[in-house]
């Protein structure tokens, strides 16, 4: 008799294959200089889970597939101060329960996350995120001159 998966081990076994894709994004091709998530990695990993999550739910309405997906962009900021709070030790009762380490992945989950989401509002995340980051930090730049 087969053994029966549970939805969350689906979804594991997926996530699974996203990280390990991402990985190979991120290893540079024979030859190359030294690639970096800046070179594709995250929105390799972002667009496949774009393609999953449009697969899986074909059927849903496209403005509650996008309300959920930033929902989830929530929990994960929630993962985020959990593992702070884990890891700070703020919760008498747990004590400290989480590493810097663990901090960090949650914050990658909630990079990528957002990552997926904002092709819910740009035909070119990455562009977008790299003008939006480049319009930033020019505004920090200015803000620097300014003071005295």
């Amino acid at each position: 008799m087969s053994e029966r998966l549970t939805a969350d081990q689906i979804r594991a076994d997926q996530l699974d294959a996203l990280h390990e894709r991402a990985a190979r994004a991120a290893q540079p091709a024979h030859g190359a200089a030294d690639a970096g998530p800046a070179d594709g990695a995250l929105w390799e990993a972002a667009r496949a889970a774009v393609a999953w999550l449009d697969a899986a739910n074909a059927t849903r309405d496209r403005a509650e597939e996008t309300a959920l997906r930033l929902l989830k962009l929530t929990e994960e900021t929630g993962e985020v101060m959990n593992a702070y709070t884990g890891l700070t030790g703020h919760n008498p009762r747990k004590g400290v329960t989480h590493e810097r380490a663990d901090v960090a992945a949650e914050l990658c989950d909630v990079i990528l996350t957002a990552a997926v989401v904002l092709h819910e509002f740009s035909d070119d995340p990455a562009g977008t995120l790299d003008a939006h980051v480049r319009g930033v930090a020019e505004r920090m730049r200015a803000a620097a001159d300014e003071r005295p």
